[in-house]
């Protein structure tokens, strides 16, 4: 799991790192809060990056992804509309995911969609816990003039490494699954999570 856990940052965190470095030399001369303001996103999310495969509240993996998607806007500016559905906060409580699951989900398609068109991509997600199953389905609307090939976009829409880290926590029936069609990408994060308030 470790060596997973370093697969994954060792792929993501040069290609990030060097983005958010120019985002940020740019900001500092042109807008010195507001590169206040994401120094605090890149010390958040990179601080859990590198605490290792760890269980967290779910709560904390969204604001993850969130610190993560408010240091990718200020990059790509009107290019990036992401629409949440989560559960009541007093069932959200009780949710546990492995950290950076959902993250790195989100990284990848911002990687080879969003980066990929000069169109806005929407990014839809909504999380359900019914019947002690944990389920994240994010939905992608692909852009109507691109250039990506469907057949490389599903090459790189694998989240192996990712599933075997949700595996190694909740159980060999959890796992992640991507489609993709014409007009749109569909993942779901799927893992078991014991409900004990039922």
């Amino acid at each position: 799991m470790t060596a997973q856990n370093d697969l994954i940052k060792a792929r993501t965190a040069p290609h990030f790192f060097f983005n958010t470095i120019n985002t940020l030399v740019s900001l500092i001369e042109s807008n010195p809060p507001k590169a206040a303001d994401l120094l605090q996103h890149v010390s958040a999310l990179f601080r859990a990056s590198f605490s290792g495969t760890r269980e967290i509240s779910f709560e904390e993996e969204v604001d993850l992804c969130e610190h993560y998607l408010a240091i990718e806007s200020s990059r790509l500016a009107d290019k990036l509309e992401v629409n949440w559905k989560l559960p009541e906060e007093d069932i959200m409580y009780d949710m546990v995911i492995t950290a950076l699951t959902l993250q790195s989900v989100l990284e990848k398609i911002l990687l080879n969609v969003v980066e990929m068109t000069t169109e806005t991509i929407c990014i839809n997600i909504e999380v359900t816990w019914e019947q002690h199953r944990v389920k994240i389905m994010i939905d992608v609307a692909l852009p109507k003039k691109t250039l990506i090939i469907n057949h490389d976009l599903r090459q790189h829409m694998n989240f192996y490494i990712q599933a075997d880290r949700l595996r190694a926590h909740f159980g060999q029936s959890a796992d992640i699954q991507s489609s993709v069609a014409s007009t749109q990408i569909i993942t779901i994060i799927d893992y078991p999570l014991q409900d004990v308030g039922l």
